[in-house]
């Protein structure tokens, strides 16, 4: 069981557990829900109003009901990845979309890497299904857009 903090207030989540199928692991996983990611106590959701937003980290924090802190937090750990996510999130549109022009580099890393993401979610809604777009961000890096340690990578289109 554990709280996690959407737009609408904190709401309480189960998240499934999974055994894994080779049989000299046999461990439990848990199975979280494209809504949130893996150690994060906020909703996918609001980490990326975080990410969008163009003002400062206290008043995004106060609006979102988050410590100051915890924005920065966000942010920092995305802008130190911010190369990486966007040539993880342009190989997904180009394998969902094979036709597609890459976008036009925006001037930074964060603004490029907050491209690609809105580029691929766009053709994943198209080519797969309607879905928001931070529930994309979260099941196209296995909830892992702000982990720690992404190594392995997330995954990659087969």
């Amino acid at each position: 069981m554990r709280w996690l903090r959407t737009r609408e207030g904190e709401r309480r989540l189960r998240p499934r557990r999974g055994r894994c199928r080779e049989s000299a692991c046999g461990a439990t996983h848990v199975l979280l829900p494209d809504v949130c990611l893996a150690g994060r106590q906020a909703a996918v959701e609001v980490i990326g109003e975080a990410l969008l937003s163009a003002e400062g980290y206290r008043p995004v924090a106060e609006r979102l009901g988050v410590p100051a802190e915890t924005v920065r937090d966000w942010r920092q750990r995305f802008r130190s990845r911010a190369e990486a996510i966007a040539a993880h999130f342009l190989v997904w549109a180009r394998a969902l979309d094979g036709s597609l022009d890459p976008p036009v580099p925006a001037g930074s890393l964060v603004a490029d890497a907050l491209e690609a993401i809105g580029v691929c979610t766009r053709v994943a809604s198209l080519v797969l299904g309607r879905r928001a777009p931070w529930s994309w961000v979260s099941a196209l890096t296995a909830g892992g857009l702000l982990a720690i340690n992404t190594n392995p990578p997330w995954p990659a289109p087969e």
